[in-house]
């Protein structure tokens, strides 16, 4: 029976891609084993997924490449899901990300491709593109990081290039947008989630800024299809943007999620506005998936009402039965 390798199996994504895989017909002959260090996502977080035979969670540490060999044989496609995210962190802690982001990709690629894995899946992100002025962004249009998370993303991008064009590894890398989702183990900084938990604490949407900038989101639903439909091999060696149905304004995002507040759940939500974090420009542009669509015929299944619907849904549950952080802060 052929292996799954996930790197990052106790984070948010992981752990969802893990039970979705278990439950898809699609891949019920492979095994799964199920890699993390627990430097962000705790140790617990496995008894949220699914108990299977076919399953093997464990801790390690994928830039440990002497650990990794061991636990890379078999495997036919790898998920590399372990990451440091977050603009804020990397920032602060270039050398210690870069480690994690870039050098330990790097050490995971040596090994999938001395191993002969036939798939490695690498998600990158949008930030690669930086503010650009093209709108909407495609896959062509070229890569100026303005952050150190998007110069590590696109340098380890690069490394994925060298493997697939000098080694034959089969890699996919995946350019998301922001991923939101129901859950109980994600961190409330991004807005979806920030703005339904405010709103059902009763507390006042704020907006930095006009409220202008504009912003893509794809509910991990539609992140974890998305994974299983790149092992086609159509998307062996291509660069995808990933992202959901539309974008739209952190402005217009807020009065959805007054309406959705009112309409559904009888709470009523306040929108106020304060001066803007710093002075980066306001992003504008738009996210373009047609890449996905034309090469792979895939499009996202959730809408961001429905999505947002979803995510009060879980919010208000979890408000009743006790809220649990599986994410740790990273320092």
């Amino acid at each position: 029976m052929s292996v799954i390798l996930v790197t990052g199996a106790a984070g948010y994504i992981g752990g969802h891609l893990i039970n979705s895989l278990l439950e898809d017909e699609c891949f019920s002959d492979y095994y799964i084993r199920g890699i993390d260090n627990f430097l962000v996502g705790k140790r617990r977080n496995y008894a949220l997924i699914r108990k299977s035979p076919r399953v093997k969670l464990l801790k390690m540490d994928f830039t440990k490449a002497e650990d990794v060999k061991e636990m890379i044989k078999d495997v036919e496609i790898v998920y590399h899901l372990g990451a440091i995210s977050g603009v804020v962190f990397c920032n602060h802690n270039p050398a210690k990300a870069s480690h994690i982001n870039v050098e330990g990709t790097r050490k995971l690629l040596e090994v999938a491709s001395n191993a002969e894995c036939e798939r490695f899946i690498f998600p990158s992100s949008t930030a690669v593109y930086g503010n650009s002025n093209v709108n909407p962004i495609t896959e062509e249009v070229p890569c100026l990081p303005q952050n150190i998370y998007g110069a590590l993303k696109i340098s380890a991008e690069a490394f994925c290039d060298v493997y697939y064009y000098s080694y034959g590894l089969g890699t996919t890398i995946l350019r998301w947008t922001n991923i939101y989702g129901k859950g109980t183990y994600m961190k409330w900084r991004t807005v979806i989630p920030a703005f339904v938990r405010r709103a059902v604490s009763g507390e006042t949407l704020l907006i930095h800024g006009s409220g202008k900038q504009k912003r893509n989101f794809i509910h991990i639903d539609d992140v974890v299809d998305l994974y299983k439909a790149v092992i086609d091999k159509r998307a062996i060696g291509e660069k995808f943007n990933a992202g959901g149905k539309s974008d739209i304004s952190i402005r217009d995002l807020a009065e959805m999620v007054k309406r959705i507040g009112k309409e559904r759940f009888g709470i009523a939500v306040k929108v106020e506005y304060a001066p803007a974090r710093d002075l980066t420009p306001e992003r504008q542009f738009s996210t373009s998936i047609e890449k996905l669509e034309k090469v792979l015929k895939w499009k996202p299944e959730i809408s961001l009402e429905e999505g947002v619907m979803k995510v009060f849904k879980s919010v208000i549950e979890e408000g009743e039965n006790g809220f649990y952080e599986g994410q740790k802060e990273v320092v």
